[in-house]
């Protein structure tokens, strides 16, 4: 058998690769730290030194990173929506989700039609492929939103549906984007709106069938395995296994593994409604481990980004932001409907309105483009990556202003009491 070396071997050698690869993880924790410790988000970072890497420096060939975007990308998705299931509590999603899943999809149906109005008239673009682009940046990023509003003074009630609504738009992207891609790719004999709502209706329905069913399974089989060594990594590869079977069958594999985690994390509640006896979930040792796969592929996944960085058109720069601006006006509407008579998230109205920002499930969808092999995917690309790079900054200023205001309302009310 012969072996060949891949371009990005030829460009360094294997301690060189090394190299690289601790500092990537080492710029990955500090990003981390700093992004709990300040608020500012480690994308930001992680995208820098990847740009760094790319064009800046010439470290590693921009073509053999391309090449590697549809498995990279599915990767990234299966692996961070089941961690994000698994952390999630099952009783707090039934009882906010009404609620948050009208502002996932108002958020997401409102961006949509508004990029698609945007290229349309600005870029002379297809309805459609203005369809396909609001789809891959119609969402907020869980990634992003979860650990920012642990750290701003909001009511527990808006940090659910806060990170409901990110973790049930990261998933409606998806299944949107692909349904669309299908749409892109079909033959010409077939019918284009029935395959866009095919597309949608199976990787709902599928996904969360297969996800949910594996679930209860797989807990069975975890009571078998308990303090077994090796757990924790074969459920790994079981989330990715179903992800693949998922998409096989016409399935959303990300909605699967959603789902699969969603049960896993939930396993002694759910076996109790089921009667199942020995209920079992998984342990906190557990979470912490697909915690830290997630942080590992996510940190790999944003520095990636910034190495294929190309922004060739200083139009497409433009056109991203003045598309950030347009998605802030149109979640102010989304959100201002989604919490109609209740007094307790009016008072986060302008915090909820802020929490814009874009993050992995556009940056891997964008990748997907490239998988499927669309003409202009380089500029979805640019205008993708510029919207996720300013609608963090949107947000992480408007959470400081939003912070400084509250100080001052607090000091003119002290002083007020004083005199």
């Amino acid at each position: 058998m012969k072996f060949v070396l891949s371009p990005l071997y030829k460009a360094m050698d294997v301690a060189s690769v090394f190299i690289l690869i601790g500092i990537i993880v080492i710029i990955g924790f500090l990003g981390s730290y700093l992004f709990r410790k300040t608020g500012i988000p480690d994308i930001l970072i992680l995208i820098l030194f990847g740009a760094i890497v790319g064009p800046v420096l010439n470290l590693v060939e921009r073509s053999t990173l391309v090449s590697v975007a549809p498995v990279f990308s599915a990767l990234a998705i299966a692996v961070i929506l089941f961690d994000g299931g698994l952390n999630l509590n099952l009783y707090t999603v039934l009882k906010e989700s009404p609620r948050a899943i009208v502002l996932a999809f108002l958020q997401f149906l409102f961006s949509m039609i508004a990029t698609s109005i945007f290229t349309y008239f600005v870029l002379r673009w297809d309805i459609l492929q203005g369809f396909l682009l609001g789809s891959i940046i119609g969402g907020t990023s869980s990634a992003i939103v979860i650990p920012l509003i642990n750290k701003v003074n909001v009511s527990g009630k808006a940090l659910t549906l806060l990170s409901l609504e990110s973790t049930f738009t990261d998933a409606i992207c998806i299944v949107f984007t692909i349904a669309f891609l299908q749409f892109f790719t079909k033959s010409p004999t077939e019918d284009g709106f029935n395959i866009i709502i095919r597309g949608i209706v199976s990787g709902f329905s599928i996904g969360i069938v297969i996800g949910f069913i594996s679930g209860i399974v797989w807990l069975r089989v975890l009571s078998s395995f308990i303090d077994e060594p090796y757990e924790d990594i074969l459920t790994v590869c079981i989330a990715l296994l179903l992800f693949g079977l998922s998409e096989q069958v016409g399935g959303n594999g990300a909605i699967t593994t959603l789902i699969f985690g969603l049960i896993l994390g939930n396993g002694v509640k759910i076996s109790e409604t089921l009667y199942i006896s020995h209920p079992i979930e998984a342990s906190r040792i557990m979470k912490k481990f697909h915690s830290e796969i997630s942080f590992i592929i996510r940190t790999f996944f944003f520095t990636y980004l910034g190495a294929i960085l190309l922004f060739y058109d200083l139009s497409l720069i433009l056109i991203g932001i003045a598309l950030s601006f347009i998605f802030l006006f149109v979640r102010y509407v989304a959100v201002w409907i989604s919490i109609i008579k209740d007094p307790i998230l009016e008072i986060d109205r302008s915090l909820m309105t802020i929490m814009l920002p874009r993050g992995l499930a556009a940056a891997v969808l964008s990748q997907l483009i490239v998988a499927y092999g669309l003409s202009n995917a380089e500029l979805f690309q640019d205008i993708v990556l510029t919207v996720i790079i300013s609608t963090v900054i949107i947000c992480t200023f408007g959470i400081y202003i939003i912070k400084e205001s509250s100080k001052k309302i607090k000091e003119i009310k002290k002083e007020a009491k004083v005199k």
